[in-house]
């Protein structure tokens, strides 16, 4: 009977689980699948390549040759036909801004390599976990006042943690879309 109960509750957990996932960002799902995957992530993809549509194989093979000649750093590819539906839901912008960062009364120094109007990524080597709150000061080119921002750790890689901004104002939400459409405007 006790064998019984076990699979009984096995079956009350999948939908938990799955209804938890679902609810993660994507980000939050591939450190999960990182997690599981235990250092083999590539038997992982190679079974999501098989389960795709012959489209997503095309479109996923023309934006991996083209990272190959283009150069070496990582990218996002996006396997819908349209390039602007990418994986991320928000524009990002490339950049090297220096943050000073503080979260549970230590002091923290590094830089921010991407920033949207949601949030950054910081290229560290500390220990964070999810959720934990951050106040990030940073100040963008386009705007030298020092930028104060209430944060909190949305997810963790292998380089460094994604922050989302928490409580904008308007002002801070223009300054920091001002900064990421910049480019687009030259």
């Amino acid at each position: 009977m006790r064998e019984a109960e076990i699979k009984l509750e096995m079956y009350s957990i999948i939908p938990q689980l799955f209804r938890l996932i679902n609810e993660l960002s994507e980000d939050q799902q591939v450190t999960i699948l990182k997690q599981v995957s235990k250092g083999n992530l590539k038997k992982h993809l190679f079974k999501a390549i098989v389960d795709m549509t012959d489209v997503q194989q095309m479109n996923l093979l023309k934006q991996l040759e083209s990272l190959a000649v283009n150069d070496t750093s990582v990218k996002t590819v996006s396997l819908d036909d349209d390039e602007e539906a990418s994986m991320r839901g928000h524009r990002r912008k490339r950049c090297l801004l220096n943050v000073t960062y503080s979260s549970e009364g230590k002091e923290f120094k590094d830089y921010i390599l991407d920033i949207s109007s949601v949030g950054v990524f910081i290229e560290t080597e500390e220990t964070f976990a999810v959720g934990q709150q951050i106040v990030l000061n940073f100040t963008l080119p386009n705007y030298q006042q020092p930028l104060k921002l209430d944060s909190s750790v949305a997810w963790i890689g292998h380089r460094g943690i994604g922050v989302k901004f928490k409580h904008l104002s308007p002002y801070q939400e223009e300054i920091i879309h001002s900064y990421i459409a910049k480019d687009e405007r030259a």
